[in-house]
């Protein structure tokens, strides 16, 4: 998991250029003996009073009153984001309290917080957060009131994707007939409405209206469909793909459904609904979950032939990745670097490079997985992979080992997020009391509040 601090500003990380991390270190300093939710939060809480810069003191405001949020604690949490001076942080922070209301039941009052997040138009903060809450909504039972929630949503092509997200979240309470009428709904409320016309030049669609027009109500029926497929019922979801109008949407729900049946080891199958896929190269998903299924099930002859199958008529390496990450998954890392040595995009190597370091890890080889971390070619990737190998490392209970790959081998901008998440996984691991120890070793002051606040909520 990033850090809220990595997703939202990059540049932060430049204060920690000549900072290093100790490894194992002792819980000195501490305030309190045993390390309860209040007392982290309180430490937190003074570690952060004594940061110089505004933008520090709000990303540690933030981390505290998420906090809060996750712990139920909701009218601290609103007073904890009053302090934010940031309008996008504050946005952030409020988007997060909705949603844990949400999900807690308060549905008004969560709507009504969604509703005053300032505007940040950029990436849509109040949007999303209005559609989690009225996802929650409509998975709580009440249908009719998330869909009023939405019409708050001024855009009218993301309204729709926010009524696709209650129909899907019903569809993940199990009661499909419900999630079907509600992705109905997409086709009703707005797009046959007397005022269609006006909100679609207003948004811009208008255009595009025999593109755009539909495509929330078959992406809800092409989810629907795959939810069907996951809960075993393959004649109702290939029955619910089958009925989607489009094309397009039709092609994707059939690729959903074959990919899971594939994952599922019944190969024929998903051949079959490959078979019934219209668009052109729409069976590419379904064909690469088979060559993964046969791997995963160690046919590494039958799934290597597949997958080279598709480079050629495809120009796609998925299937060749999904191989590579089986053999080492099955521990056969040469075997796994060979495929790799097959694979020229960069997206795919990466991948597997990644998935076999961690799985060198697992096998107790983290020297060979930091040498398999150097062979990535992009400076960002290589850092993550660096990243994914320490805190694997730290999940397996070497904790010094994985604070002194980060000290050595990962970039020093990205040394006090990696130490942060090195202590929410230990705290993870029920070792509250050391990730205590691991977050008040973090030298860099705004990483530490945010690493004693981060894993308050495991506490209790």
């Amino acid at each position: 998991m990033r850090s809220k601090i990595a997703l939202r500003a990059a540049a932060l990380f430049t204060a920690l250029l000549t900072s290093s991390l100790p490894g194992q270190a002792e819980d000195t300093g501490a305030d309190c003996a045993v390390a309860t939710a209040s007392c982290l939060l309180e430490d937190a809480g003074q570690v952060a009073e004594t940061l110089s810069r505004a933008g520090d003191r709000d990303e540690a405001a933030f981390a505290i009153a998420t906090a809060l949020s996750r712990m139920g604690r909701f009218d601290d949490a609103l007073v904890k984001a009053k302090e934010i001076s940031d309008t996008r942080v504050a946005a952030d922070v409020l988007g997060e309290i909705a949603m844990g209301m949400a999900k807690a039941g308060a549905y008004a009052r969560a709507h009504e917080i969604a509703l005053d997040i300032p505007d940040a138009r950029e990436d849509w903060i109040r949007v999303r957060t209005v559609e989690a809450v009225a996802a929650a909504t409509a998975a709580g039972g009440n249908i009719d009131a998330a869909f009023d929630q939405v019409m708050a949503i001024d855009n009218p092509f993301r309204r729709s994707q926010a009524q696709a997200e209650i129909a899907l979240a019903v569809a993940q309470t199990g009661n499909f007939r419900l999630a079907i009428g509600a992705a109905s709904r997409i086709a009703t409320d707005y797009w046959f409405s007397p005022d269609q016309h006006q909100l679609k030049i207003a948004s811009g669609l208008v255009s595009r209206a025999g593109e755009f027009d539909q495509f929330w109500f078959y992406e809800a029926l092409a989810h629907i469909a795959r939810l069907q497929a996951l809960e075993g019922d393959a004649a109702s979801a290939l029955q619910t793909a089958a009925a989607i109008p489009d094309i397009a949407g039709r092609s994707r729900a059939m690729a959903r459904i074959g990919a899971l049946q594939a994952a599922a080891g019944n190969i024929e199958a998903a051949f079959n609904t490959a078979s019934r896929i219209e668009m052109a190269y729409g069976d590419l998903d379904v064909l690469i979950a088979i060559v993964d299924s046969r791997a995963h099930a160690g046919n590494f002859e039958a799934a290597l032939d597949l997958a080279q199958q598709i480079a050629a008529a495809y120009a796609d390496t998925g299937g060749l990745a999904a191989v590579a990450l089986r053999r080492a998954e099955h521990g056969l890392f040469d075997d796994a670097l060979e495929t790799i040595a097959l694979i020229p995009n960069p997206g795919n190597r990466t991948r597997a490079l990644t998935g076999l370091a961690v799985a060198m890890v697992d096998a107790g080889r983290a020297d060979e997985a930091l040498r398999v971390t150097a062979m990535i070619y992009d400076n960002e990737d290589r850092g993550l992979a660096v990243r994914d190998v320490a805190i694997r490392i730290a999940v397996l209970g070497d904790v010094g080992r994985a604070l002194s790959v980060a000290d050595e081998h990962a970039r020093p901008r990205d040394r006090g997020d990696l130490a942060v998440a090195i202590a929410v996984e230990r705290a993870k691991a029920g070792d509250v009391h050391g990730a205590a120890a691991t977050a008040r070793a973090i030298e860099d002051d705004l990483f530490r509040a945010i690493a004693l606040a981060t894993i308050a909520p495991f506490a209790g």
